[in-house]
């Protein structure tokens, strides 16, 4: 059960991280501030925002957790598709995933997403009530063999 509306700031990231897309120019991951994008060069993007905190309820996985629920948009700048069912999402410090029906969180969406197609899902992720800085992952998986995909790692704080 949802109890509100939080916000997400951009915590530490370094300044070249405060713009509003980060792309996968160098390294083994992308590090991006909660309220950004995350671009790989193949053009697919990802977003989290409409931050929450919520209660799961008695017939989720796992019930009575607190949560910290968030959409997320993947955006297929790519030429060919890609399947969501295989990206990777992780909690902050390892945490459970939530999934909880009643709420709208079901988990990734079971298909694939076109080139030039873009789609918007509920997670969420048991986390503390007194919780404030999270650190959500993301890694599209490719299976055409053309390209990888670093992971973004979504930082910041929440309120």
């Amino acid at each position: 059960m949802p109890t509100g509306t939080v916000s997400a700031s951009q915590g530490t990231p370094s300044t070249e991280d405060v713009q509003d897309t980060q792309d996968d120019s160098d390294g083994d991951t992308l590090i991006v501030a909660l309220d950004k994008t995350a671009t790989w060069k193949n053009g697919v993007a990802a977003h989290l925002g409409d931050f929450s905190r919520g209660t799961s309820g008695e017939y989720a996985s796992p019930s009575g957790e607190a949560y910290l629920a968030f959409s997320v948009t993947l955006r297929n700048g790519s030429k060919t598709p890609l399947d969501l069912s295989t990206v990777s999402l992780s909690c902050p410090d390892g945490a459970e995933q939530v999934f909880d029906s009643d709420a709208g969180l079901n988990g990734l969406p079971d298909a694939h997403l076109l080139p030039g197609k873009s789609q918007n899902w509920k997670e969420a992720c048991v986390f503390p009530k007194t919780a404030r800085n999270a650190q959500i992952e993301i890694t599209p998986t490719d299976t055409s063999g053309d390209s990888w995909y670093r992971t973004a790692i979504f930082t910041g704080e929440v309120r």
